[in-house]
């Protein structure tokens, strides 16, 4: 049993083969989140655990990177400032991950299995970009600090960038406490 199971949570998708968890409580031990959070991996019993400490800030991260491709959205600029913080590290909480850890995931994020794996420079940057665009079109609810204040943000995109997070269809059975996020 991974240590997320002591806890209510909900399964949100794969990333290359590890489960992302939306938990549905306050988690303090092996990791420490809350229900405005995401987390790759499950702690002890899984895979150690990565927080995505900041939703908005990596919604505001992956619009940063689009509109330097997108000039028609200059005016959001303005809107994402206040939710850039210049430091990834403030955006990813990597809990008991050692050399192997890293060295495996650094790995599996160049696998021509994602659709668009990492260039291998920059794995935080490449997590950041990946989740935000996720939360982006996925839970919106997670970052409607910023989202609420773009006005149909859906009509501005033709096609997607990262999206190397799976979902798991319908009727899989999952074994997340709270069930599969968007197949209930």
């Amino acid at each position: 049993m991974s240590h997320i199971d002591s806890f209510n949570h909900e399964l949100v998708g794969i990333l290359g083969g590890l489960p992302v968890y939306h938990p549905l409580e306050k988690i303090d031990g092996d990791f420490i989140c809350d229900t405005n959070q995401l987390v790759l991996g499950g702690g002890s019993g899984e895979h150690p655990a990565v927080v995505i400490e900041n939703p908005t800030s990596t919604v505001a991260y992956f619009l940063s990177e689009i509109l330097n491709e997108n000039k028609e959205l200059k005016s959001w600029k303005e809107i994402i400032k206040p939710f850039i913080n210049y430091d990834f590290k403030d955006l990813l909480t990597f809990y008991d991950w050692e050399i192997e850890t890293y060295s495996s995931f650094y790995k599996m994020s160049k696998s021509n299995s994602l659709l668009n794996p990492s260039n291998g420079e920059n794995i935080e940057e490449w997590l950041i970009l990946g989740f935000g665009e996720f939360i982006f079109y996925s839970m919106p609810e997670l970052a409607s600090d910023l989202m609420d204040q773009l006005d149909d943000p859906y009509e501005h995109f033709k096609h997607i960038r990262f999206n190397n997070i799976l979902l798991v269809p319908p009727n899989f059975p999952v074994y997340a406490m709270g069930g599969n996020k968007f197949f209930k």
